[in-house]
């Protein structure tokens, strides 16, 4: 097998659907030596802020001098995004081997795997078999009953959350909670940013249940913070307080350590300033909750400027609220769509021409970006944002 054989097998996987659930997974993994097992972890949940937090919890244990294993999702340009160690992503060739090895092994053992349940099999894999110390794990989707939920982590950790993925997790917060509140293991200490009362009520409730030791993070954290964006404030305190927990598994991280892992820490597309004259920020906020956050931090960064705003969505996401968080910050909209998974993009001309702004279609993420771009006079800013696969696209066409 190939690299392009590989991703073809790996897309065939992912057109099957969603399969939520544990027992392909945990059937799996015990029939291949619980690689799961073989390694410490950190495990996130949460609605938004999640890669940012496990990236942030690596770069502070990697700065400790532990060998570390950070599986995201989803990737924005390049598959191997999602397997790094040591900050390194997956070279294609050991991917390849790695595509070949897992499938034999779920051929031989009976498993069906789905597409998500097979690259987290991958993930665990590899980290166990390079001789990974720690392991900072994204949940992909809820958390009860994603595939990374197999696990027993030194410390489980929620971000926020919100209302997202109804169709699978629910149409309430306290159900998506619930669904959230499904990584936390019993004696495993829980670190949680999550503010609204109906979640905490939920988190608290199953810590009691499973005797975890609960922290709240009540504030952000304001200085010494690399990342862009206020949010990051809030997911530097959530990572530092993670990390803190750790000392109880006896896994200790020195104050400088801790420091220097925020500063360094880098993550793409999450308010991202790519370029300047003029400006240009990728930002991955894919659903409402996400959009609030930027707009603040917008504002905070930008102060009285307005965006020239480049805007795809997701099948299934809440385009109506996603705009109307954005449109206060928007002089000009230039909708378009990404090539996997687009909403229609006539339907979001619609959507931006109720809320008055003005707004063209542009088609493809690539000509959007070099639209707003030209439109572009002085100081303005350039906004792309929407969902991943756009500031996916987005970043590849700069990269070019």
């Amino acid at each position: 097998m190939n690299k392009k054989q590989a991703f073809v097998f790996l897309e065939q996987l992912q057109g099957k659907g969603i399969k939520l659930g544990l027992k392909r997974i945990e059937g799996f993994l015990k029939s291949v030596g619980n690689p799961e097992k073989k390694f410490k972890s950190v495990h996130i949940a949460g609605t938004n802020g999640k890669g940012s937090t496990a990236t942030l919890i690596e770069r502070i244990l990697r700065k400790a001098g532990f060998k570390t294993g950070l599986y995201t999702s989803p990737h924005l340009v390049r598959f191997n995004e999602r397997f790094r160690i040591n900050g390194v992503e997956i070279s294609d060739k050991v991917l390849v081997k790695l595509v070949v090895s897992v499938k034999g092994e779920m051929d031989k053992s009976g498993f069906e795997l789905s597409y998500f349940e097979f690259v987290t099999a991958m993930a665990f894999e590899y980290f166990a078999d390079s001789g990974v110390e720690i392991a900072i794990l994204e949940v992909g989707m809820g958390g009860r009953l994603d595939a990374t939920n197999v696990v027993k982590p030194f410390v489980s950790v929620i971000t926020n959350v919100a209302i997202e993925h109804e169709k699978f997790l629910g149409t309430t917060v306290a159900k998506i909670a619930e669904e959230k509140a499904g990584v936390i293991k019993e004696g495993v200490p829980v670190v949680t940013s999550a503010q609204n009362e109906v979640v905490l009520h939920v988190i608290r409730r199953v810590c009691k249940e499973k005797k975890s030791h609960l922290s709240i993070v009540q504030r952000p954290l304001l200085e010494g913070v690399g990342l862009k964006g206020f949010f990051q404030k809030w997911n530097a305190a959530l990572a530092v307080a993670a990390v803190k927990q750790l000392k109880l598994s006896g896994v200790v991280v020195e104050k400088q350590a801790i420091k220097e892992g925020l500063f360094l820490a880098k993550i793409v597309g999450r308010f991202d300033i790519v370029k300047e004259k003029p400006f240009v920020v990728f930002d991955c906020a894919h659903n409402p909750a996400c959009c609030v956050v930027l707009a603040k931090s917008f504002t905070s960064e930008f102060s009285e400027k307005k965006a020239l705003l480049v805007f795809g969505a997701s099948v299934g996401k809440n385009v109506l609220a996603m705009a109307e968080r954005l449109v206060p910050i928007s002089k000009r909209v230039f909708v378009t769509g990404a090539k996997y998974r687009a909403v229609n993009a006539a339907k979001l001309v619609k959507v931006f021409e109720v809320l008055g702004v003005e707004v063209e279609l542009v088609a493809g993420v690539e000509n959007a970006v070099k639209k707003a771009i030209s439109c572009a006079k002085g100081t303005d800013v350039v906004l792309v944002t929407g969902s991943c696969f756009v500031v996916g696209e987005a970043l590849n066409f700069l990269k070019k």
